[in-house]
């Protein structure tokens, strides 16, 4: 397993020891979530984005916003509850 994602798993209280060296369902998780991000920031690579904020700094703080979006982190309950009635299609 990787050493971050043992040292982040033990932060969590997760238990990490696997005797036969076979990846772990906690392994396979958090490479889904890698994953993930990863295509958090495809996604805002391949927008088109206006040449004036077109910059490397911009790119990396547009990624991290997509990211925290998808994982909802850093949102109040109400923001997570109005982004799922927008992506389900909920009239008020």
């Amino acid at each position: 397993m990787n050493e971050r994602i043992k040292q982040l798993a033990h932060e969590a209280g997760l238990p990490t020891y696997n005797p036969e060296g076979i990846p772990t369902k906690l392994e396979k998780f958090a490479e889904l979530i890698v994953e993930e991000c990863l295509l958090c920031c495809e996604r805002v690579i391949s927008d088109p984005v206006p040449k004036s904020i077109d910059t490397f700094e911009q790119g990396g703080i547009h990624c991290m916003d997509e990211i925290k979006e998808h994982f909802g982190v850093g949102m109040s309950t109400e923001d997570k509850k109005t982004l799922i009635k927008e992506l389900l299609g909920v009239k008020e």
